[in-house]
């Protein structure tokens, strides 16, 4: 495989198609790479584990879905959502059984809205700390607290900038989507040509353009768009010459932490419950880690479990076994031992250790915050980026990715139509000869 093209865009997550997408409406000539079999990334909608019930091992809801542009591509396309649902329609389970009283509820969903308080405020005043500099590791519901943080940033709170979390845009709630985000990026995408099982191992920069190592052969293009995870961009690939200091700053004060689920399927979906968020928990002072659920979704009969920062890192290096295991043993917790007959399969994801993937999603080390905007510089005006960290105000949804692919793509085609000044004449040339004839 070889070829030269206008633009090369490397990845085909959610950055990597709206990119593709971009630069293919532009008329210039293209390709797109992508690593895997599939497309989508981190956007993908497993449809053969659980037959006819779609499982996301990404992203699932429409996140800020008043400012999300995948709400009106759902519309369009004919994708259904659940508008009518958020954090506020959820339920707490007790070890040893039964739902926790509305007191116990009330209570821990008051210490959650003091914990955010306390990081948009610290935010507000623009001083920079840790999440875990205000929040409060003595209150009785801190464990839930902790979860919930883990799983909107996917690190622990010592490593998460309190600026970087308060330039994140929210607007509009955040709706699951029936038949998977994946699905849905992927039916946007649809025909749009990708070159699969094509893994980029090196990018070489030079002042004609970027040279593309393949496994395939090298692909040369005037421009590349980089639309890859930013702990892959850290760790697989090998840039020459090397990247800037201010972007090997961005790569390293903005990591990926660790975001994972697991799926059970149930014989029918579970009794007494609509479909619900939730958490199994001890009654405080916690012993036990709370347990993350999405009960019935969609009604159908599975629950899904989130699990986050060194939790979901440590229980997935234990392998998926293990993962299932846990799962089954905290329904046992809330449901009873009868649950376990009731356990058809069970499916766990595994982001962390995926070769192209290698975390969840981003989030700025305190003190960092302002790393982000080195992610919208080229480098030698002919490499750009895209992906989840690129975006400021929408990190570590498929939306935020999409937007930077669309700008990405823009900056690259804008870049190779800007006129170029001409040539200075033969005759007129000037000497840089000490000695004339």
């Amino acid at each position: 495989m070889s070829g030269h093209y206008d633009v090369a865009v490397i990845g085909a997550g959610a950055a990597g198609l709206a990119a593709g997408l971009t630069v293919q409406a532009s008329g210039l000539s293209f390709v797109v790479l992508e690593a895997r079999r599939r497309i989508g990334g981190r956007a993908f909608t497993d449809t053969t584990s659980f037959p006819g019930i779609p499982f996301d091992h990404g992203g699932h809801w429409l996140h800020a879905a008043a400012r999300n542009p995948f709400t009106k591509i759902a519309d369009r396309l004919g994708f259904r959502y659940k508008s009518d649902i958020d954090w506020s329609h959820r339920v707490l389970l007790l070890r040893g059984g039964g739902e926790a009283p509305q007191a116990m509820l009330d209570a821990s969903a008051s210490a959650m809205a003091a914990a955010n308080e306390k990081i948009t405020a610290a935010g507000h005043a623009a001083r920079d700390a840790a999440f875990a500099d205000v929040i409060d590791s003595a209150d009785p519901w801190f464990p839930l607290t902790r979860q919930a943080f883990g799983q909107i940033t996917s690190h622990e709170l010592k490593a998460c900038s309190i600026l970087d979390y308060a330039s994140y845009v929210e607007e509009g709630g955040d709706f699951p989507v029936e038949n998977g985000y994946g699905a849905l990026v992927a039916a946007h995408a649809r025909g749009l040509p990708v070159r699969l099982d094509t893994p980029v191992t090196r990018i070489a920069l030079n002042g004609r353009g970027v040279e593309i190592g393949t496994p395939r052969g090298t692909v040369k293009a005037r421009a590349a768009i980089m639309a890859l995870p930013v702990n892959v961009l850290a760790q697989g690939l090998r840039f020459d010459p090397g990247l800037p200091p201010d972007m090997r700053d961005a790569i390293a004060y903005c990591p990926m932490g660790h975001a994972e689920k697991i799926a059970l399927l149930l014989d029918r979906p579970l009794d007494g419950f609509g479909h619900v968020y939730g958490d199994i928990i001890d009654a405080p002072p916690m012993k036990v880690p709370p347990f993350n659920l999405h009960i019935n979704p969609f009604g159908r009969p599975i629950v899904v479990s989130h699990l986050a920062g060194d939790e979901a890192r440590d229980l997935e290096r234990q392998g998926e076994a293990a993962m299932i295991q846990l799962a089954i043993e905290r329904m046992v917790d809330a449901f009873g031992a009868h649950i376990r007959k009731r356990i058809l399969k069970g499916v766990a994801t595994h982001w962390s250790s995926a070769r192209f993937t290698l975390g969840g999603y981003s989030h700025c080390k305190p003190g960092h915050a302002h790393v982000r905007e080195a992610f919208r510089q080229p480098v030698g005006e002919r490499l750009f980026f895209a992906g989840e960290h690129c975006s400021e105000q929408f990190w570590s949804t498929i939306h935020g990715a999409h937007l930077s692919g669309i700008s990405a793509a823009m900056r690259a085609i804008a870049q190779l139509e800007r006129p170029r000044a001409p040539p200075i004449p033969r005759a007129v040339a000037p000497c840089t000869d000490a000695v004339f004839p």
